[in-house]
C-alpha cells in the first residue's frame, strides 16, 4: 500500500517537473495567457480607469527617502551582491526557456534611428524569434516561450541558498529602527 503511494507521488512529481509551463503573450490583441498541464489561464484588455491628478508628497515621505537611499549606499556591496545574484538568475532562467513563433517589431520615432536599428539587428539572428524594424511607426510583439520546471528549480535552489539571509536581515532591521526615529 505504502509502495503505490509513494511510487504514485514519484510519477506525480516527474510529471509536474516535466510538463512545461507556455507563457504568451500578444500586444495586438492585449492578452496574456499561461498554460500548464491542460489548464489556461487567459488575463485580455481591462477596462482602465481614469487617472487623478497627482498628488504632491509630503515633506515627511521625501526625508524617508533620502534616508533610505543613505541607508542603501552605505550597504552597497549588500544591494551589488543582490542584483549579481538576481541578474545571474535572470540570465539563467532566459537559458532555460525557450521560445516558439515568436516576434516583435519595434518603430522608434526617428527615421534614423529606426535605419541604425535595422542596420545593428541583420547580423542578429536568434533562433525561434523573430525581431525586426518597422519603419511604419507600429510597435508588437507576439511572444510564445516554454519554461521547464525541472530546468528552473535547481537554478531557484542555488539561488535562494547563496543568498546573504544574515546581512540582508540585519539591512532590514536596521531600517526598521531608522523609520522609527523620523
Amino acid at each position: 500500500m505504502i509502495d503505490s503511494i509513494l511510487a504514485v507521488m514519484l510519477v506525480l512529481v516527474v510529471v509536474i517537473m516535466a510538463a512545461p509551463i507556455s507563457l504568451g503573450y500578444d500586444s495586438t490583441e492585449n492578452w496574456f495567457r499561461v498554460k500548464w498541464l491542460g489548464l489556461t489561464i487567459t488575463r485580455g484588455p481591462t477596462v482602465k480607469k481614469p487617472k487623478r491628478a497627482p498628488k504632491k508628497p509630503p515633506k515627511k515621505w521625501q526625508i524617508r527617502g533620502l534616508a533610505l537611499m543613505l541607508r542603501l549606499w552605505q550597504v552597497r556591496d549588500l544591494i551589488l551582491e543582490l542584483t549579481r545574484q538576481l541578474g545571474q538568475f535572470g540570465f539563467d532562467l532566459f537559458q532555460a526557456s525557450s521560445f516558439r513563433d515568436s516576434e516583435a517589431t519595434v518603430s522608434l520615432p526617428d527615421p534614423m534611428w529606426n535605419g541604425v536599428l535595422f542596420g545593428m539587428l541583420t547580423n542578429i539572428q536568434l533562433k525561434d524569434f523573430n525581431l525586426s524594424v518597422n519603419f511604419e511607426n507600429r510597435n508588437y510583439a507576439r511572444i510564445w516561450m516554454a519554461v521547464y520546471p525541472y530546468r528552473v528549480v535547481p537554478k531557484l535552489l542555488v539561488l535562494l541558498l547563496r543568498l546573504p539571509y544574515i546581512r540582508m536581515i540585519r539591512f532590514a532591521w536596521d531600517l526598521k529602527k531608522s523609520r522609527q526615529t523620523i
